[in-house]
Order: C-alpha cells, then structure tokens, then sequence
C-alpha cells in the first residue's frame, strides 16, 4: 500500500458561527439575533447563547490579586470571577429556574456567558426583555472538515522505528533531546479527546481528563472522532513512539468538545476553557478555528494568560488568500502557527493575514503536511498510525515550546514569542504573499510564514 493511499488530509476544526448576525432590542433591554427569531418562529428550538458585558478587567483591577502568582492567583481569579458573573447573571438565572429550564443552563465564571441547550421562542423572548446590556444568539457549532480520507490507517508494524519523523527532525527537535526532551512540562489539547491506551501515549498521561462534549462518562481520556484527530494531534506534541513527538517527555492532558461526528457546540469549548484555567497546564495546543477578526474567546484566553498558561492555535486552512487567517489565531494575545511543507514552502491551504487588527499572522509556521501520528479506530482499539496534513497538525509543534519551558522554567509567554521570533529558519516567500501587505523590506516578518518556520534548536541557543 502507498503513502498515498494512506493519507488523510484535514482542515483544522472550524466554528460556524453564529454570533455575525442582526439585532433585535429595544431601548430599555438586550438585544436577540434575528437570525435566532426567525428559525424560532417556525417553532424549532435552539441551543442559545446569552453574552453579558465582560467582568474580566474590572475583576483584575482588585487589589486582592496585586501580589498572587501561581495557584494563589488562580484561586483567587476564580473567587472574585466567580463572585462578579454570579451577580451580573443573576436576574436571568431567576428567570431560567422560573421558566423551569435551569436543568438546560450553563452559567460561566470564566466569562460572562450563560448557554442554554433546546430553548424554544418564549424563553428567548422572556430572557430578551430584561433590562440591560447583553446579546442572545444561537450557539457556535463546531466541526472536524476532512478534505481526503485514504482507505486505511497505517499499523504500527508498517512504520519503521526512526529516531524522529520529518517535521520533528524539521524544526531541529533531536538536537536538544541531550538537553530536554520537556520534562516537567505540561500541554493540554480541545480537540476530540485522546486514546489514553495508544502505545505513544499511555505513559505520559497527567491523569486529568474531562469529556465537555458529554457524549461519555469515560473516567480515562477516549477520542470517538473517526479520523482520531485528537489523538493525531498529541501524538505530535509529545508521543513517544515512532519518532513522532517533538517533546516525548512532556506530560499531557486533554479536554474533548467534540462528538463522534466531528461536531461541537459552542458551550463544550467554554467548559473547556474554564477547565483548562483550572488546571494550570503550561500549554495548551488549540487545532481549530473561529471565523474571522472574532474575539468570542477572549476573556477566557486572557485569563489563562493571566495564570501563565500559554495559548497556541493553528491559523485555519482557509488560505491562500491574503487575510484568511481564522481567529482566535489572529488575536494578539496568542500565539498562532501556520503548514509548512518538508520543501519549506508554505502549504496552499495555510490561513495568510494580515490580522484585522492589522496585525502580521501568523507568528511562525511549522510542518504541517503529510505528518506521521499517533491514530486511533474505536472499531479496532488498537496501536494505528496515520498521516494526516493542515494546520491542525502545524499547531502541536507546541511541543518545540515545552522543550523550551523545561530548559527554560522562569520563561514566561514573551520570553517564548520572542525566541521564536528570533531565531526561525526563513524560507524563500512567495510574491503572491508579500503581496498581503504588512511586510519590511527584508520580506520578513510577512503574512504567510510570520517571522518564519520554528527551530527549536535555534531559539534554545543550540
């Protein structure tokens, strides 16, 4: 059988959003999508969103937080989070317990959202003419886009046993392994959980697991997606078999928001925000995207930048247009990654910025075309691999910043951008993705490879 036979090709997990819509509101209380009114009106039901005004700024403001760091300064975010939204939520929460709905509500501390599953049009309209600022709209729907599916994955038996697969050898991984293979870090995946059984992985689990999608009540981290997308994608971060992991002496943990048809909705990658905080992971690798220009996920990225945690997400394989960078990896408190290909050319599908911000996206760019990885078949509960390409598996060589973490343990979110800023590899660019504005007369940074492609080995001094 050929590689090419075996190949699967995915986009990173794309949100539908529905938050770009028009709005209905009086002067005196919030505003509903219009979008949601009309589906309502022919008598569906609908998994909404209730937004009230953002508390994290006024929270940080507390003089309580002034001195804390580490686990006191989560504990203490989480208090006076936890204090303000209840607050602030609190008329609605009256009214949803009234409406005998509470059982279907997910109020948020971490951001100042309540979700609402299987509402019909008089719960919205009731919950709509509250007085106030907020905003009621459908939840985002999440979903795993395969683009080629091959015809089978490959068994672990067909995958000779190498030091390191291309885009690991790529961005200079072994040469530090004498130093730091990622000890005593910690990276968390949202993707579609992960098989805590598979031979890459079974030794490095951190024993902490949540299923937000609710499809399992499995106490050990399961993946149902049918492609093993989650599984693909910590593979690469810090697999140990196979040469397929960047940092295989990372640990890691997971959070699945997604169901066995590739789909999520918007109040499972809340809950896993909110559990990630908690957790206090070093990293979290984030293979999907949201729209464009969208900051829906900002309060939460800002408070696990808060707790030093550092976010990474792919760009989105909505290139190569210039200005097809999907958020949030085209935030700016982020760091995003855009595909590579084992030429150092940037992959076709690869989002391109600039940012709306204006910003240049994304920040660096790393192998992400036919990539060697962990895979799991639920139907066979066995050790498979496959090859899988797109910026879902470009974002996971996160694994370079837990190699960095455990040789550098005092490094904070700015120590790591800066390092991988400075010392990328910087391949020939194309006219076509000058052409996306924003760019020196060097050719870089620019909006297709960002400051360039990662080396770890360079950005440890090696």
């Amino acid at each position: 059988m050929s590689p090419q036979s075996r190949r699967i090709s995915l986009c990173s997990v794309t949100l539908i959003l529905a938050a770009f819509c028009n709005c209905s509101n009086s002067a005196r209380s919030g505003s509903i999508c219009t979008q949601l009114l009309f589906k309502l009106k022919n008598g569906d039901k609908a998994d909404v969103m209730l937004e009230l005004p953002s508390l994290f700024s006024k929270v940080m403001r507390n003089p309580a937080l002034k001195f804390l760091i580490g686990a006191a300064k989560a504990g203490m975010m989480k208090a006076l989070m936890k204090q303000a939204t209840a607050a602030s939520q609190a008329p609605f929460m009256a009214v949803i317990r009234g409406l005998g709905i509470s059982k279907s509500a997910t109020p948020f501390w971490i951001s100042n959202h309540i979700g609402l599953n299987n509402v019909d049009l008089k719960a919205v309209r009731i919950l709509g003419a509250l007085p106030g600022v907020f905003h009621i709209r459908e939840q985002f729907v999440a979903t795993i886009d395969p683009v080629e599916v091959g015809s089978d994955p490959i068994h672990k038996r067909e995958i000779r046993q190498i030091k390191a697969q291309w885009g690991v050898s790529k961005i200079g991984a072994p040469s530090v392994w004498g130093k730091t293979k990622g000890e005593n870090i910690v990276v968390a995946t949202i993707d579609s959980g992960v098989y805590a059984g598979h031979e890459a992985l079974k030794d490095n689990y951190a024993g902490k697991w949540l299923d937000a999608s609710g499809e399992s009540n499995s106490t050990t981290p399961i993946d149902t997606n049918k492609y093993g997308h989650g599984t693909h994608v910590m593979g690469i971060i810090c697999g140990r078999t196979k040469g397929i992991g960047v940092a295989p002496g990372a640990k890691w943990i997971a959070c699945k928001a997604f169901l066995a048809n590739g789909s999520s909705k918007e109040i499972a990658f809340r809950i896993c925000g909110q559990w990630i905080f908690q957790q206090r992971p070093h990293i979290v690798s984030n293979s999907w995207v949201g729209g464009s220009g969208n900051s829906e996920f900002g309060d939460i990225i800002q408070s696990w930048r808060e707790v030093g945690i550092i976010p990474i997400f792919a760009i989105g394989n909505h290139g190569d247009l210039c200005r097809s960078a999907g958020s949030p990896g085209d935030q700016p408190n982020v760091i995003s990654v855009g595909s590579t290909s084992i030429n150092d050319t940037m992959s076709k599908t690869s989002g391109r910025g600039f940012a709306k911000s204006g910003a240049i996206k994304p920040e660096v760019t790393a192998p992400g075309v036919d990539i060697y990885s962990a895979w799991f078949d639920s139907n066979r509960k066995t050790n498979l691999y496959s090859v899988m390409s797109g910026t879902s598996m470009a974002c996971p060589n996160a694994g370079a910043v837990a190699l960095m973490l455990s040789a550098n343990p005092s490094w904070k979110f700015d120590d790591v951008l800066s390092a991988l800023k400075n010392t990328a590899d910087r391949p020939p660019v194309d006219a076509k993705d000058l052409a996306c504005g924003n760019t020196t007369t060097s050719n870089y940074p620019n909006n297709a490879f960002g400051w360039g492609r990662i080396n770890v080995k360079k950005a440890l001094g090696m």
